[in-house]
């Protein structure tokens, strides 16, 4: 019996031990576990780590515009893994956002958006209530990238440095002091401007762009000789936005370089890597794009052109998030000095119907607007030009048809009469056909730079099997929307083509019933871009 209770007893206390001894593991590997899960449920790190700290981007600074109705981007780098508190306010409206930070520290931050007004915000990053960052004055508006060469670089204080820009390869002055229209004058215009570099020497990190001393810390106001350093096409684009949404700040970053063609803009280029690449992810109204001047120097490039514009388009899209972000651009001025000018104008139009995604692309044909400067590459009338583009962000904005001048789609010939064509125009661009003089003199104005005239078309080319261009005449047929062309000594006409010179001079040009003139173009007969 008493051996019976000694078995028992030595039984129980083993159960006893492996229940203990079970317990004991539990406990010990239950808290890591546990800590686990609340690592990867809500974002922690140590409290008061005086080791942590957070760097943004150098264009995160004071006069910085953000853009409205969309998601607030806001990006960094922190020294080590950590989570952060990231917050946008006035005071009265707060969005804000806690995140983890990758192991290397990188971080975007989405917040929910924030309306436009011109009061400024704050933008605070913060760890367990520790302020890590701080951004004052920060606005809530509009933001657009004007890029491209020096049709969207060049302002007054180029002109000022450099007399030669505007004058003639003959040496004669083309623009005088007098003609050079006045900066903007609005503190709710805020801009920053890169410098002409890709040396990785101009920036701290790969976050950052290389900036303009005069604007490496803060944003620039658009007011007195600060707005001197601003391309005249970005600050008038900017300037009609403000008449028409007065309580709606306008950012611009402009990182245009003058001289370039486009190849080191696209995505892997020395252009995009320095100047596109730090602002990935962040959110921007549209891009305002002049550009292939360069281009229109050599044939090969000017070939090339269709294929690298529209992979540009698609590259700068997917760089801000949106595959239909607006790409609002520029078609070539005249200027008579590259021969494939209006290879590359070609190229331009073309890119309307073959681009990736088509939607929110606008064109600004420009053929019409240099005020009879069109001797230097660097024309005036940069004032229509802006207005033309504001129209279309407008008219993006509101959902309704992007006002543009008309663009040739197809040309058909009678079946009966081979030697009579008609050329019809894509969408609502060709409606209500008309010929009208641009007024080519310094007189022109944004509102007033072209008069009705009953005179015939002119400007238009037909060729045969030969392929020798030669005159032809249009006529505006009755529905107003299309066009006859026939050309004596052509009995089948094979392709016909419209202002196909570097500098189109023969006036009247085709308008439609915007005002807007038609884009140059040269169509072979049944050409149908889909």
């Amino acid at each position: 019996m008493q051996k019976r209770v000694k078995y028992l007893l030595i039984a129980v206390a083993f159960l006893a031990g492996c229940v203990v001894a079970g317990l004991a593991v539990a406990f010990a590997t239950t808290p890591s576990t546990q800590q686990e899960v609340h690592r990867n449920a809500v974002p922690s790190a140590q409290k008061n780590d005086a080791k942590l700290t957070v760097t943004l981007p150098n264009y995160y600074s004071p006069g910085m515009v953000m853009q409205r109705g969309k998601s607030l981007a806001v990006k960094g780098q922190a020294s080590v893994q950590s989570s952060l508190t990231v917050t946008i306010t006035d005071g009265k409206r707060t969005s804000s956002s806690t995140i983890r930070t990758a192991k290397n520290g990188t971080f975007t931050a989405s917040l929910k958006a924030l309306p436009a007004q011109l009061d400024p915000y704050t933008l605070t990053i913060a760890s367990h209530g520790k302020t890590l960052a701080k951004v004052n004055e920060v606005y809530i508006g509009d933001v657009f990238l004007a890029a491209g060469q020096s049709n969207m670089e060049y302002g007054l204080r180029q002109y000022l440095i450099d007399p030669n820009i505007a004058k003639d390869s003959d040496g004669n002055t083309v623009i005088n002091r007098a003609d050079f229209p006045q900066t903007v004058s609005d503190k709710n215009i805020h801009f920053i401007i890169t410098d002409d570099t890709v040396t990785n020497d101009a920036v701290s990190t790969d976050l950052d762009l290389p900036l303009k001393d005069y604007c490496a810390d803060q944003w620039l106001p658009a007011v007195g000789t600060d707005a001197t350093h601003m391309g005249y096409l970005p600050q008038l684009f900017a300037e009609r936005l403000r008449e028409q949404s007065p309580k709606v700040p306008i950012g611009i970053i402009q990182t245009a370089w003058g001289g370039t063609d486009i190849a080191p803009h696209m995505q892997g280029g020395k252009i995009y890597r320095h100047h596109i690449q730090p602002l990935e992810n962040t959110h921007v109204a549209a891009v305002l794009w002049y550009q292939g001047e360069d281009d229109a120097a050599t044939s090969d490039r000017a070939l090339a052109y269709l294929y690298r514009f529209t992979t540009l388009i698609g590259q700068y899209r997917a760089a801000f998030g949106e595959d239909d972000l607006p790409f609002l651009y520029v078609q070539l001025a005249r200027y008579g000095k590259q021969p494939y000018t209006a290879t590359v104008r070609q190229a331009q139009a073309d890119a309307l119907r073959t681009a990736a995604n088509t939607k929110n692309l606008g064109m600004t044909v420009a053929i019409d607007t240099d005020k009879g400067t069109s001797a230097i590459i660097h024309p005036l009338g940069k004032d229509i030009i802006a207005a033309r583009m504001a129209d279309q962000w407008q008219a993006i904005r509101k959902g309704t048809t992007i006002p543009m001048g008309p663009i040739a789609e197809q040309v058909k010939t009678d079946e009966d009469d081979p030697g009579t064509a008609t050329v019809s125009f894509s969408g609502q661009t060709g409606q209500g056909l008309a010929a009208m003089t641009p007024v080519l003199s310094k007189k022109a104005t944004a509102d007033s730079y072209a008069k009705p005239s009953t005179a015939s078309l002119r400007g238009f080319e037909a060729a045969g099997a030969d392929g020798k261009f030669v005159p032809a005449t249009a006529t505006i047929n009755a529905d107003g929307k299309t066009l006859t062309i026939t050309a004596d000594g052509i009995e089948t006409i094979r392709q016909v083509r419209y202002q196909w010179t570097g500098s189109p001079s023969q006036t009247p040009f085709l308008y439609n019933e915007l005002g807007l003139p038609a884009s140059p173009f040269s169509l072979s007969v049944d050409r149908v871009l889909e």
